[in-house]
This record gives C-alpha cells, structure tokens and sequence, in this order.
C-alpha cells in the first residue's frame, strides 16, 4: 500500500502569505468602494443638475405668451 504524501510548509510562509495578502485584499476593497462612492456621488449631482435645468427650461417656456388663435 502506498504511503500518502505530506506537504511539509513552516508556519512562518503561512503567517507571512497571509499578512501580505489580507491587507492586499482590505486594499482592493477600500479602493473599490472609493470608486464606487464617488461614482454614485457624480451621478446624484449629474441627475440634480439635469433636474434644474429642466426646471429652468420650464419655467422660461412658461413665462412666454402662447400664440393660439
């Protein structure tokens, strides 16, 4: 019968792939939910913008005399 391998590894390359890749990974989140924030950020000051402007157009339209016969 055949014996099974073992992989032999110390614990310091564990410990020292796990403490450059968890702050790596926390890293990554941190930038991606910057991204995303500001993201939605410009487009809620887009859509205000459009929604004033559109406010605007009306009231111009509105202030002018309409010319039914």
């Amino acid at each position: 019968m055949a014996s099974p391998d073992v992989l032999a590894t110390d614990g310091l390359s564990i410990i020292g792939t796990v403490g450059f890749f968890v702050p790596a990974a926390v890293l990554v989140a941190l930038v991606v939910g910057a991204v995303v924030r500001d993201r939605r950020l410009s487009a809620r000051e887009a859509a205000e913008d459009d929604r004033l402007a559109a406010m605007e157009r009306e009231e111009t339209r509105g202030d002018q005399p309409s010319s039914a016969s």
